[in-house]
């Protein structure tokens, strides 16, 4: 099954500029009311649209998983409801993608990808859930990231600047910082994102500020003594999230480890590369997007070729993992962590278990 599977995910992915064209031109002519309307740049945008859906198909077909797809769709439900897409629109969208497909397809292909869609199409009545807000009363340094947030939205980078800055000379720990308030602001910024109350210029605009709010706090990240230990931190090629796994990497700075930090989209190669030049002990690899992670799993493996006594260990993390709980062992992994806290800990943990 898994090796049709895949043959299907390349037939769809070389052919889905094409499809998406298909399966598009079907959805206007079926429901003209819900489409023309956005014009030209509608439609350019539901084709842009289109293709991204086939990358979740792809992925779950590469991973023989319908419930990856499905839980797309469940969030792609949320995000029409949000941008006042009637339901309608759904359901069709998912019709016209099986009739494309089935054109396209071999019939035995074609009845895989109707188990698929028909696993999405069952979702769509799953009750919409408001996802609650990461900052509120009761987590810690509540008032401070409340008010960092509220300043880049409004876009005024200084005053984040300076609450963090000020926070940290009346002394606040870094590390509280980057857990409480930078990483929970960010978490904060994609849930109003995905519920259309703030924009992508918005969300880039918050992100890149952080970065540049956490580069003034170095000074406090590597005055740290070093302990002998190495972290190679990258994320996987094509994933362009890299705040999570930069936190990381400072976090790993600030417990003494000597860190190669080498940001987003980093080919396997140049990963090994850095292993190997810097005699890595551990490597933090991080996914954000749910269909990268076919190209997480051929950066272990690889690896794995590179390192076959496995000295160095492969700690992975980011949001595709998350929604799948004990994926990280079956892509190959040798740990899993939620956040720059628990990986720190789960890196000493493994290492200490590879010394004994």
């Amino acid at each position: 099954m898994q090796e049709i599977n895949a043959e299907i995910a390349k037939i769809i992915d070389a052919r889905r500029n094409s499809l998406s064209e298909a399966i598009v031109s079907r959805q206007y002519e079926l429901q003209p009311e819900i489409w023309e309307p956005y014009g030209d740049k509608g439609r350019e945008l539901s084709l842009r649209d289109s293709n991204h859906h086939f990358s979740y198909l792809v992925e779950a077909l590469n991973q023989s998983d319908p419930t990856l797809f499905g839980d797309y769709v469940v969030w792609l439900k949320q995000l029409f409801n949000s941008i006042k897409i009637p339901a309608e629109a759904l359901p069709k969208m998912l019709e016209c993608t099986e009739h494309v497909l089935r054109e396209t397809l071999s019939p035995e292909m074609a009845r895989i990808t109707d188990k698929y869609i028909a696993a999405a199409t069952g979702r769509i009545n799953d009750e919409l859930v408001d996802e609650p807000s990461f900052i509120t009363a009761d987590t810690p340094l509540h008032d401070l990231a409340k008010q960092y947030l509220d300043s880049l939205l409004n876009a005024d980078r200084r005053l984040a600047a300076n609450l963090i800055l000020q926070a940290v000379d009346n002394g606040e720990s870094v590390k509280n910082i980057y857990l409480n308030v930078f990483q929970r602001s960010q978490y904060e910024i994609g849930r109003l994102w995905h519920s259309n109350k703030v924009s992508v210029a918005q969300e880039h605009f918050c992100s890149a500020a952080t970065q540049l709010i956490m580069s003034q706090l170095y000074s406090n990240i590597f005055s740290t003594e070093k302990i002998g230990r190495k972290l190679v931190a990258a994320c996987v090629g094509g994933e362009l999230h890299e705040i999570g796994v930069r936190m990381v990497a400072d976090f790993f700075e600030m417990e003494g480890w000597d860190t190669y930090y080498m940001g987003a989209n980093a080919p396997a190669s140049s990963i090994i590369d850095a292993i190997d030049k810097h005699e890595a002990d551990v490597v933090g690899i991080s996914a954000s997007i749910p269909f990268h992670r076919s190209a997480l799993k051929e950066i272990i493996s690889n690896i794995r070729e590179f390192d076959p006594n496995k000295k160095v260990k492969i700690l992975v993390g980011g949001y595709a993992l998350r929604t799948s709980p004990g994926l990280w062992k079956r892509l190959g992994a040798d740990g899993f962590a939620e956040d720059a806290q628990q990986a720190i800990a789960m890196a000493n943990q493994i290492v200490m278990e590879k010394s004994l």
